[in-house]
């Protein structure tokens, strides 16, 4: 029986009062082992208090017991921690204060999560719940903060969603600021879990703006929805953070959890042995800590990283079957069927079907709701099976439906960045589409086939972001932090603070428009008649090169007739094309000795002669004009310089849909205005725009201090024709911050869609600024492609270095042949054959003319 409090004890329990609460503050603050040292001396001062059989007091071990549970269970596992709740519910009587009760199901709850026991936790938060009348609000945020949590894994989201807003509501209303951000937070994990990935960023950074210092779990849960949107090399960054804020404060569980993510990210980008070391530290710390669930999770990666590193299949069956049922047995459906599907492809990859089709129909169909991840190999497996049973047809019918379920996944970005990441998750299923297509040996099954998985977000509307002030600023700060790096170029120590800060500015800048959704779903790929019409009308040929199984393919649309051919190796292919940028480079330096020079010159007349028999001689093309849809580095070959094609018009277009839709008459007619601009500290930039205005005829052009951003804005908006000439640069790693540098500083390829209308047809003569990083589903980003994104229908771009000199006449001799009525395509093979050097420009897009 408890007796009253002496009131002389008082003292005492204030002191442990203000242990618990710090110990409490210390552990919402992930910082475990100092909340321990906490509780544990609150405990060591109740036991020697005076008071120690009072009610009050044993009400106050109680508190102090449960928190030291759920601080114990990260530190020494959730076994220890659940001894400890036995302990404090050894100490509940009839009467006991109905807050501790609360409190002793929700840890005893979250323990269960733990365990992965989800149906038993949520069980313990119902049971909290019938006390919520007389719980106080942060003990009934809690209990709903944490059902919500268990919900979500469970696949429960609209319970869930309804937990969480009502924690939500509840903190608000109570003031407790760090659950009111938890339960923000968590309703953006949510809507990741639903697959509305802008959606979920834009919550989860709504919560960070209640401006609380949260470490570790937001940058975990950040980088889960961009390993989904795509962005593995960039979930990984934040993974790395959020590991060595985990390691520092001794959270395992947590620490578990970010390994498992990075073994993914590292399996999206076939670094196979990270995976499988990131998995097994993952499941090992796991198993020490008694955490089945999470263990099962991480040797599922395993399975998925062993099976994707080609180990022998027949040994990855039984493991699957047997991981399957255990995942299915502890209600994580959706790793079950994962699972089993790893066991079907094994089974699959040593010969036996009958076995898979027996695996794959126990999976059953899945959920329109499911990621995206999960929706794709199912159809990947399924199309294997039908392909293996020898109906092609039923398994490209596969193929197709989850390519249309890709496109309408990416459509759900508005970002280009993310539009084009995202188009990883397909690479797979559009490389089984190609294959199956090239056993039927039908030129026209395997056009189709690389059409439907290529650069679909050229098929995309584009999305143009609202006026953002913040967005602005970060701009302008990295302008200058940019050109205060080119100033720094000479000392090597000086430049290291501005570069780590121009990462975080360009980090955040591309961050915030990741929040954006898109507006429509994708256009379906252009019917293979259409594409033949527009080739017959063009009077061209047209060469889609197609990459498959280490060997390169080109299937030949001429006349309105499709022929296949299988070519060289890829390999050797994209060897050749990377040593002939590397010589254009170094033949556009000045003052290069000549015999240096002339060795230079014929590695590279080598180069594109090997080029030329290995891409064109087999397709006879014989110097007809020529639309090439191409894949990978082709984009970046300087498709002039080979030997066949001088002097004969050429287009490279990311798609025939793209390719089709770019030669369609615009809807939109605008006056004919040519804006020419010439950029600082370039040698013949003021000379190359004044003899392009007067080969127009007139044009307007801006040197000296007007050649500035504000310049080149306006004449993006209102002219047909654009010329820069100006210094650019490509970033490989972070393409939609390629640059052109202007007389107020450089303007980059993320700003481009701040402008309504884009020109027709857009010239940057100066360095390598047709250049693309190319993503899987031949996505291409850099400026050049950026802008044909945004609708200008033809661009002109150098892919390698070019001289000062040889630049500004050829560029003048392009624009006088466009002027005179010339297509773009023509006019730069002219200009081009003329020069008597190599020209690496390149007419992407499609090709334009002046309209008379």
């Amino acid at each position: 029986m408890w007796v009253p409090d002496a009131p002389h004890d008082q003292d005492d329990l204030a002191g442990v009062r203000r242990l618990h609460r710090r110990g409490v503050a210390e552990s919402s603050a992930l910082r475990p082992v100092a909340a321990a040292r906490l509780l544990r001396s609150a405990l060591r001062a109740l036991s020697s208090s005076s008071a120690a059989e009072q009610a009050a007091a044993v009400t106050l071990r109680m508190q102090v017991l449960i928190t030291l549970a759920k601080v114990d269970s990260e530190l020494r596992g959730s076994a220890t921690g659940l001894a400890l709740l036995d302990e404090a519910a050894a100490l509940l009587e009839a009467g006991s204060d109905p807050q501790v009760v609360v409190a002793l199901h929700n840890q005893r709850g979250v323990l269960m999560i733990r365990f992965g026991q989800l149906h038993a936790a949520v069980t313990e938060f119902d049971e909290a719940e019938r006390f919520f009348s007389s719980a106080v609000a942060l003990e009934q945020a809690n209990v709903l903060l944490n059902r919500g949590s268990a919900r979500m894994m469970l696949g429960d989201l609209r319970r869930a969603s309804r937990d969480l807003e009502r924690c939500a509501t509840v903190a608000r209303e109570g003031e407790l600021a760090l659950l009111q951000y938890m339960s923000l937070h968590n309703l953006g994990y949510l809507e990741y879990l639903r697959g509305d990935l802008p959606r979920a960023l834009r919550t989860m950074d709504a919560a960070s703006q209640l401006g609380l210092q949260i470490e570790g779990l937001p940058l975990l849960d950040r980088a889960r929805v961009l390993a989904e949107a795509g962005l593995g090399r960039e979930a990984d960054d934040v993974l790395a953070r959020a590991s060595a804020i985990f390691r520092r404060d001794r959270l395992a569980q947590e620490l578990g959890e970010t390994e498992l993510e990075r073994a993914r990210c590292a399996l999206m980008v076939n670094d196979f042995a990270a995976a499988r070391r990131f998995a097994a530290m993952a499941r090992d710390r796991f198993r020490r800590r008694g955490n089945d669930p999470w263990r099962r999770t991480a040797e599922l990666v395993l399975l998925q990283g062993d099976l994707a590193a080609g180990r022998p299949a027949s040994r990855l069956v039984d493991p699957a079957l047997r991981l399957s049922a255990e995942l299915d047995a502890q209600g994580l459906r959706l790793a079950a069927r994962t699972a089993a599907l790893i066991a079907a492809e094994a089974h699959l990859s040593s010969g036996h079907p009958d076995a898979a089709n027996d695996v794959v129909t126990t999976i059953g169909s899945g959920s329109r709701v499911d990621p995206i991840t999960v929706r794709l190999h199912r159809r990947y497996v399924q199309a294997r099976l039908d392909a293996a049973g020898a109906d092609l047809g039923k398994a490209a019918r596969q193929v197709r439906s989850g390519l249309v379920e890709l496109s309408a996944y990416q459509a759900s970005f508005g970002s280009i960045d993310l539009q084009t990441a995202s188009a990883i998750h397909g690479r797979h299923l559009a490389e089984l589409g190609v294959a199956l297509a090239l056993r039927s040996s039908r030129p026209g099954d395997v056009f189709a086939a690389a059409e439907r998985a290529r650069a679909v977000s050229t098929r995309l509307p584009v999305v143009r972001p609202p006026d953002d002030s913040a967005t602005a600023e970060l701009l302008a700060e990295l302008r200058q932090t940019v050109e205060s790096l080119r100033a720094l170029t000479q000392d090597r120590a000086a430049p290291a603070p501005l570069l780590r800060r121009r990462r975080e500015l360009e980090q955040a800048i591309t961050a915030r428009g990741w929040t954006l959704s898109g507006t429509g779903g994708a256009r379906a790929p252009a019917q293979l008649g259409a594409i033949r019409a527009g080739v017959v009308a063009a009077d061209a040929l047209m060469v889609m090169f197609v990459e498959a199984a280490g060997l390169m393919h080109a299937v030949v649309i001429r006349d309105g007739r499709l022929r296949l051919h299988e070519l060289s190796s890829a390999t050797a292919i994209t060897e050749l094309v990377r040593r002939s940028r590397a010589d254009l480079d170094v033949l556009a330096q000045p003052l290069l000795p000549g015999g240096l020079s002339a060795a230079v010159r014929g590695s590279l007349d080598r180069c594109v002669a090997e080029l030329d028999r290995s891409l064109l001689a087999p397709l006879g093309v014989d110097g007809q004009r020529l639309v090439i849809i191409s894949t990978g580095i082709l984009g970046q070959l300087p498709w002039g310089t080979l030997p066949s094609l001088r002097g004969v018009p050429v287009v490279i277009a990311p798609s025939a849909t793209a390719w089709l839709g770019a030669m369609a008459p615009p809807t939109r007619r605008r006056s004919r205005q040519v804006f020419a601009v010439a950029g600082p500290d370039l040698a013949r930039a003021k000379h190359e725009v004044i003899g392009i205005a007067a080969a127009w005829g007139g044009a307007t052009t801006y040197t000296d201090q007007a050649a500035a951003r504000p310049a080149l804005t306006k004449a993006m908006a209102r002219g047909s024709v654009v010329h820069v000439a100006a210094h650019g640069a490509h970033q490989t790693e972070n393409p939609l911050f390629s640059s052109l540098r202007l007389a107020d500083g450089p303007i980059f390829a993320h700003e481009m869609d701040q402008t309504t209308h884009t020109p027709e047809h857009v010239v940057l003569s100066a360095c390598e600024l047709g250049l693309a990083t190319v993503r899987p589903g031949d996505e291409a980003l850099g400026l050049t492609s950026v802008l044909l994104h945004l609708g200008t229908r033809s661009v002109v771009a150098g892919v390698a270095r070019v001289g000062d000199d040889l630049a500004a006449e050829t560029m003048i001799a392009y624009h006088e042949r466009l002027a005179a009525g010339q297509d773009s395509a023509a006019a730069l093979a002219d200009a081009s054959s003329a020069a008597g050097a190599p020209i690496p420009f390149v007419c992407f897009g499609a090709s334009w003319a002046r309209r008379r």
